[in-house]
């Protein structure tokens, strides 16, 4: 038997221990196997998911975070106060190291919804720099809320694909972005800015037209292909200055909309 079939038993075997029906965990927490022998999982998170820790505990043991390839959480439009948060702090508790996990993809607010989505309660307290610590070889990322400005502390790292939601506080993402030289094999960046717009003055919560120039006049992402910025303080009618840029000459495709 292989280390990943291995660490699959392993897994359903603890699901198997909970006290409820391995079926009802079945139904929201999909398993498959890709060429290499890694796993997949799609995980269906309910609001009252008792579960969620323990299985998000167990995925960073060490004997299962090297079998994981890709991760993706979602769940349904359900929150508190207009505010659905995920917790991600399970994921780092463990030993492990998700040295072949390749996408890692936690849900953020759709159009459609009608609550926020966000990682952590209300403040994202460097979850996501502390997650890439544990993923060094991660190539798709995408979250519901910007990273801190710990992110970017740390040697090349290889990502690729990039999709951001700022939720509650852009943490000067973009500023920290242009100042940054870690992500230099970053390809696609989807950049969606402050959009809490009952908020009184909202727009001082959103990334400066300045943070935007300095980014675009940078080097820090001298493989980035395609850049796409929502519900930013820039316009469409800012589109052709941004592509006469050291950034926009080299892109592929630039977008700026104004909403999601």
């Amino acid at each position: 038997m292989d280390a990943s079939n291995l660490a699959l038993k392993q897994l359903c075997r603890h699901l198997a221990g909970y006290q409820c029906e391995l079926s009802e965990i079945n139904h929201s927490l999909l398993i498959g196997a890709i060429d290499n022998g890694l796993l997949e999982l799609d995980y269906y998170v309910d609001i009252d998911d008792e579960f969620y820790p323990e299985i998000l505990e167990l995925l960073a043991v060490p004997d299962f975070a090297p079998f994981l390839a890709s991760l993706r959480l979602t769940a349904p439009d359900e929150g508190i106060n207009g505010t659905r948060s995920w917790d991600l702090e399970p994921l780092i508790q463990g030993n492990g190291i998700y040295q072949n996990l390749k996408q890692l993809d936690i849900q953020g607010t759709q159009p459609e919804h009608h609550n926020r989505t966000i990682l952590g309660n209300f403040a994202e307290d460097g979850i996501i720099a502390r997650l890439l610590d544990k993923m060094p070889n991660l190539e798709q990322l995408s979250i519901p809320s910007a990273p801190s400005p710990t992110f970017f502390d740390r040697p090349a790292h290889p990502l690729k694909h990039l999709i951001i939601q700022t939720g509650y506080d852009t943490q000067n993402f973009i500023f920290n972005l242009a100042q940054s030289t870690c992500f230099s094999q970053l390809k696609t960046l989807d950049f969606t800015d402050y959009a809490e717009t009952y908020i009184k003055d909202y727009e001082q919560h959103k990334t400066s037209k300045f943070h935007y120039l300095q980014l675009f006049n940078s080097q820090a992402l001298p493989s980035l292909q395609t850049l796409i910025i929502k519900h930013s303080l820039l316009t469409e009618q800012d589109t052709p200055e941004l592509q006469q840029s050291l950034l926009g000459t080299q892109l592929d495709l630039l977008r700026i909309i104004p909403g999601f």
